[in-house]
């Protein structure tokens, strides 16, 4: 029997969108029939939950129907994988468009390492894979947020925020609004870091306020899961998130808009406190967002996409 096998060898603390997509596919389209599973060695992530068979032994991969879909960082055992003379088919799903350009494979040979398809998270995403690296009828498998997860709770005037791409932006950020809006000093600012995804869910659910932090996005699902939780969300929209950012779900600036976005901060509380219909509207515009970014829609792409080649 045909399967399906996402390859993720990277190291089970490491947190990412791009593995836990990965796992959120394989798990679509077992409960839909298909054999699908993860080939990690060091095993299952450690910061969400997953229902998922994790091959370990690279011995067993790949058999000869087996569909092995790579991600677009192309490097060590996968850049040895993907140029070996293979019986199984070989997929391309992109998640981060410009990290497949800084591989040790060339960017200009991976257009011709022998890809059955290729598939992204967005038409953003879409655009430049076919624009710059010359892929053909690229297609976009969208991502769905777990709303059953990433839901509003009992709020706080809190801002949460992740830090870990944009560090000195994000110290910036905070350090403006400290000295510029001293009447919020009373306001917990909480960084996530090394937070699992359930953990990360409850905060947001909990935040007030959630401070967008981007970086070479494709496509971006903190936004999203922020307004899934009822947050109102100000800050970067990233590349990606011109997908789905609007003036209704969220305040949105370029990523040297350091002050515009503390003050967009301070706006945002004001509207709190002062009970503000926007903020209602706001939120609401942020639900119906989330709602377009189903797991029944990403299920259809998944099957449309793998049944034409099982």
């Amino acid at each position: 029997m045909s399967r399906v096998i996402f390859l993720c060898p990277f190291a089970r603390n490491d947190i990412t969108g791009g593995v836990k997509i990965a796992y959120r596919h394989a798990e679509l389209l077992r409960q839909a029939g298909i054999s699908a599973g993860v080939y990690q060695p060091e095993g299952t992530p450690s910061w969400f939950e997953a229902n998922v068979p994790v091959i370990r032994d690279r011995r067993s991969i790949p058999q000869a129907d087996d569909l092995l879909v790579f991600p677009e960082t192309l490097n060590g055992e996968l850049a040895e994988l993907v140029q070996a003379p293979l019986s199984a088919k070989k997929i391309l799903y992109c998640q981060a468009h410009y990290y497949a350009l800084f591989n040790s494979l060339p960017a200009e040979r991976l257009s011709q390492l022998g890809f059955a398809r290729v598939a992204c998270q967005s038409t953003v995403a879409k655009g430049f894979l076919e624009r710059v690296l010359r892929f053909r009828d690229v297609a976009v498998i969208p991502c769905h947020i777990d709303r059953a997860l990433f839901r509003p709770r009992e709020k706080r005037m809190q801002i949460a925020f992740i830090p870990r791409k944009l560090p000195r932006e994000a110290a910036a950020i905070q350090r403006i609004f400290q000295l510029k809006y001293r009447q919020f000093a009373n306001v917990n600012w909480l960084p996530i870091e090394n937070r699992t995804e359930r953990e990360i869910a409850v905060i947001f659910g909990e935040s007030a306020i959630v401070l967008s932090l981007p970086f070479l996005e494709s496509f971006g699902l903190v936004p999203l899961e922020a307004m899934s939780a009822g947050a109102l969300v100000a800050g970067f929209r990233g590349y990606g998130g011109q997908e789905y950012a609007t003036a209704e779900n969220g305040l949105w600036f370029e990523p040297d808009h350091l002050e515009e976005t503390s003050d967009a901060l301070a706006r945002l509380l004001g509207d709190i406190l002062r009970k503000d219909p926007e903020v209602e509207r706001m939120r609401q515009a942020g639900f119906a967002t989330v709602a377009r970014y189903s797991e029944e829609a990403t299920r259809n792409a998944l099957l449309d996409f793998y049944q034409s080649l099982l």
